[in-house]
């Protein structure tokens, strides 16, 4: 059977403007789906939120995105990706071991480009990492889901931590991220002494 499905990229807003990204449906991750309930960043998905208000456009193309890449995809039909820097999930996460597996192909098919991916899926990174070796033009990043414990060491298998922590929680030199564009700071899209990201959000 003739493999047809195109992925879709998209062009963020706000601070992620001008760094692509391929996104796939929060709203259907089974996974994200439990998160929500818990007591983490998760509950107040920004995500989701989103897609169930001023996104609701982009949820059929995400969706589409999210079927596929659940799927083993034929190298030959991975994208080639015309971007320095790109974004593994400006929104969404891992669906299963195959959609990582597909984003490895991905940075593999297109070695000039920078490419990092934010996950709470610990055990698929050291599922791969078992196998395999991560590419050089990619970054993990274990996202970090409590927003009251900054997490100041990198789990084994990762790159980088980002922290998305209450502003009570932030001491005094640690916020790396909040207050300034992606494409001004690229702290998490290099390899660079920057391991430690720490965003502040406010309580809702």
């Amino acid at each position: 059977m003739q493999y047809t499905h195109q992925l879709t990229e998209s062009k963020m807003t706000g601070k992620l403007k001008g760094i692509p990204a391929l996104n796939t449906n929060t709203l259907t991750n089974t996974f994200c789906t439990k998160m929500r309930k818990t007591d983490t960043i998760c509950k107040v998905c920004y995500s989701a939120s989103m897609l169930e208000g001023v996104r609701q456009n982009c949820a059929p193309a995400w969706e589409k995105n999210s079927q596929a890449l659940a799927m083993p995809i034929p190298v030959d039909n991975l994208p080639t990706i015309n971007a320095h820097t790109f974004r593994f999930h400006g929104h969404g996460e891992l669906i299963n071991y195959e959609h990582l597996q597909n984003f490895i192909n991905i940075a593999r098919k297109n070695p000039d480009t920078h490419f990092s991916l934010w996950t709470k899926r610990i055990n698929f990174i050291r599922k791969f990492l078992k196998e395999d070796t991560t590419p050089g033009n990619m970054i993990f990043i274990y996202s970090n889901p409590k927003t009251g414990q900054i997490m100041e060491k990198v789990p084994a298998g990762f790159h980088k931590v980002f922290n998305a922590a209450y502003d009570d929680s932030v001491k005094q030199g640690q916020t790396h991220c909040t207050g300034q564009k992606c494409v001004d700071c690229m702290a998490c899209y290099r390899h660079n002494e920057h391991t430690i990201i720490v965003e502040k959000v406010k309580r809702r």
